[in-house]
């Protein structure tokens, strides 16, 4: 009996000692595992034939996770990236010479699948060789396939009449003004501006220099849609001093 009994015991904490050394183990692992997450994603480079060089975080031999493109001394990219994709958000810069003036845009906002798509910012600046502003764009909203849909998009041309052109659009409703930077609104209600387009639904309302129109009735008509496009114009005047 006493055999037995000591037999028993034994089993027991043999049982006792397995129970606590699975814990350890699985305690250990829990713990080491962001380790190895952290190897799996450790920064590598890649090389292509078209001059062009990765580095950053990879699957498959492909960017994936946070990185940066270069394509020479003209383009770059650093942001997030999905099996070989700029996918999430990130800037992309470029630089283009001509033959009398230098274009460099940058885009930093959201990308899917290499376009960019999403909420974001583009902006466009185009000086001569010898460093004088010629044109600047501000693109800001929403971007699907590369190209902008809604939001705002000022222009600033520094030789243009007028020299600035404002747009706003979203699903309801487009705006567009075409004049200067400073008091915008004022100038629309006191009849001093180039250019006013706005839309809405069936309301269609449009007057450019040269036309013939009633003052009172476009001042009438500027006072009915004022809290509605003055959040607006507001932005406008805001976007246009990046510019």
């Amino acid at each position: 009996m006493n055999f037995l009994y000591s037999e028993r015991k034994g089993d027991l904490m043999f049982r006792k000692m397995f129970i606590c050394i699975l814990g350890i183990t699985l305690g250990l692992s829990a713990i080491l595992s962001p380790h190895v997450a952290q190897a799996a994603n450790e920064k590598t480079t890649l090389e292509y034939g078209n001059g062009a060089t990765y580095y950053g975080e990879t699957k498959n031999g492909k960017p994936h996770g946070n990185g940066t493109m270069t394509w020479g001394k003209t383009k770059t990219y650093k942001g997030s990236w999905a099996q070989g994709k700029r996918s999430g958000h990130g800037v992309y810069k470029v630089i283009t010479r001509g033959e009398d003036s230098i274009t460099e845009s940058k885009y930093d906002g959201n990308w899917k699948s290499d376009k960019k798509d999403g909420q974001g910012k583009l902006e466009i600046k185009k000086t001569s060789l010898d460093d004088v502003m010629l044109r600047m764009r501000l693109q800001s909203g929403a971007f699907v396939k590369d190209q902008w849909v809604t939001g705002y998009d000022i222009q600033h041309a520094a030789v243009a009449d007028p020299p600035y052109s404002f747009a706003y659009k979203d699903s309801k409703m487009s705006l567009k003004i075409l004049g200067d930077a400073g008091n915008i609104l004022n100038g629309l209600k006191n009849n001093y501006f180039f250019s006013f387009t706005y839309q809405k639904g069936k309301i269609y309302k449009s007057v450019g220099v040269g036309d013939e129109y009633d003052r009172k009735q476009f001042s009438s008509f500027i006072k009915s849609v004022e809290k509605e496009i003055k959040p607006h114009i507001n932005q406008f005047e805001k976007l246009a001093k990046q510019l």
